[in-house]
Order: C-alpha cells, then structure tokens, then sequence
C-alpha cells in the first residue's frame, strides 16, 4: 500500500499573514516531524500551494490572498521543500480540479494519501472527497491541521471525513 504525504496550504498567508492564526502555527512541530519520517521512508511528499490570478472566483469569498508569485503564497520557512519534493500551485480549494496532482499520484503509484495542513474543513475536506472519489485510502491526523476558521469547524470537518469518506484519523505518531 504505497502512500503519499501531502501538506496543503502551509504558505505564509496561511499561517502568519492575512488568514494566519495560531492553529495553524501549532501544527507546524508536528507537520515538520512527519515530513522528516516520510522523506527517511522514501515516501513521496507533495505540497500543495494556493496560487492565485485576479479573477479566481475565491478571491470574492476570501479577498485577496496568495496571489501567484508572492509572498504570500511561499511555503513557510520551517517547512521548506526538499529536492525529491513535489510542489503543485492550485487555484481551488482542491488540487484534484486544475492541477497536475492526479496524475503525479497514479505515476507514484499511490494507494494511500496523508493529508496535513490548512485548512481542515476547506481545503483538506475538499482533497479528501475526491481523493476517496478516485479510490484512494485517506489519513488525516488531527495533530497536523487546523482550520482557519474555528475549533468547531475544525471537529465538525474531521468527523465528517471519517463518516462519509471513511478517513483514518489518527495522530501523526501512529501514520508512519
């Protein structure tokens, strides 16, 4: 069962700039860790970056925030990519719509994918969907998100993915 770690959105915007909050600074230890012990078990590690233009229509929901080529749409320093990383810019709340993502997955090969990140009830719940959609196995460990709108979306979102899509929820310590 070959997995796949993803970190979504763990861009400045994100975690210290417009829509940052402190969830999303508390997650960035655990993130750090698991992103280590997937790169010592040769498991893949993709990063997944909004990369917005003017006319997204996210932009109307959100305003503006991590335009394409800006700073805020950079991966934050403590979770800097490596060389054998994949990094894939998105538009969309999810990386299934626009993006080269799933065909990087089938070309890996993967079975099971890791979500962690931002945010938990947005942009994981909708990579979750399509991702169970397509037929893949899905973990999500609860230590590694956050939701950039609050605790009872965050608990909402977590429960919903492990109902509906059968998600795995466990704590980043039990993944790998």
């Amino acid at each position: 069962m070959k997995k796949v770690l993803i970190v979504a959105d763990m861009i400045n915007d994100f975690v210290t700039g417009k829509l940052g909050n402190d969830r999303a600074r508390q997650i960035i230890p655990n993130i750090a860790a698991l992103v280590k012990k997937a790169r010592k078990q040769g498991i893949p590690v993709i990063y997944l970056c909004d990369a917005h233009s003017p006319d997204d229509r996210e932009l109307d929901i959100w305003g503006e925030h991590a335009m394409k080529g800006s700073f805020g749409s950079e991966i934050i320093p403590e979770l800097k990519p490596e060389k054998n990383d994949i990094v894939i810019e998105k538009k969309w709340y999810s990386a299934f719509v626009d993006s080269q993502l799933p065909d990087i997955l089938k070309r890996l090969g993967a079975r099971t994918i890791i979500f962690t990140g931002i945010s938990t009830d947005i942009c994981i719940q909708n990579n979750v969907a399509p991702a169970y959609f397509s037929g893949y196995n899905t973990i999500v460990p609860p230590d590694c998100t956050a939701s950039v709108v609050d605790e009872a979306s965050y608990e909402f979102s977590l429960k919903y993915m492990k109902n509906i899509f059968g998600t795995e929820i466990i704590t980043s310590d039990k993944v790998l």
